[in-house]
């Protein structure tokens, strides 16, 4: 008897040896499985503005990209956030859904850094969050017309008519030419006179041969 019952209780120990590699491997598969899930949860892929960057104040619109959609019917667990360096608030209205994008409407106009706060739901069910900040240079100074500077030059321009005095002066020249003219002919016809009374004179006057 003992004989039969000793090679029986040799033969358990080598089955049980034989069944612990069978056990890990189940047991790490589970934990691949458990592990599986959590790992993949959404996660934001890019974002507009991005994060770190400068923008101008015009941009009117914070968007988050994700991986895939949030959890459709929990539309109400997905906030987006913008604050400014005094903690005041510069979104308004409710977070737009378009598929896998979010979006809510902000105003930038003030120049400064934004913090951009984020929740959403994710594919799995599980809830994902996050931050970023970016600078505004907030709204464009709009460049002076050149219509103020415009004016003054319009008023320099005004003494113009000066140029219309030259002409008036004009006819002052003329009645100078016209006396010389009257000068001229005088002494011309001066000069014509004494010219015939010397030879009147010449004339009268006796011959010394006779």
């Amino acid at each position: 008897m003992c004989s039969a019952g000793g090679p029986i209780t040799e033969r358990h120990p080598v089955r049980f040896r034989s069944f612990v590699p069978a056990v890990l491997v189940a047991a790490f598969a589970a934990a691949l499985v458990s592990v599986g899930p959590a790992s993949a949860h959404d996660a934001l892929a890019s974002s507009s503005p991005a994060a770190d960057t400068t923008i101008d104040g015009s941009v009117d619109r914070v968007t988050l990209t994700f991986s895939e959609p949030p959890l459709s019917g929990l539309e109400t667990g997905i906030v987006i956030s913008v604050t400014g360096a005094d903690g005041a608030e510069h979104s308004s209205g409710s977070v737009r859904v378009d598929g896998n994008t979010l979006s809510k409407s902000v105003d930038l106009t003030t120049a400064g850094a934004y913090d951009v706060t984020w929740r959403s739901v994710s594919t799995d069910g599980h809830p994902i969050s996050g931050s970023f900040r970016f600078t505004s240079q907030g709204a464009a100074t709009p460049t002076p017309t050149p219509t103020a500077s415009g004016t003054p030059t319009s008023a320099v321009a005004s003494p113009t008519p000066s140029s219309s005095a030259t002409p008036a002066a004009a006819p002052v020249h003329d009645h100078g030419q016209a006396g010389a003219l009257w000068v001229i002919g005088g002494l011309a016809l001066l000069a014509v006179v004494v010219a015939l009374v010397v030879r009147v004179v010449n004339r009268r006057r006796p011959n010394p041969a006779e």
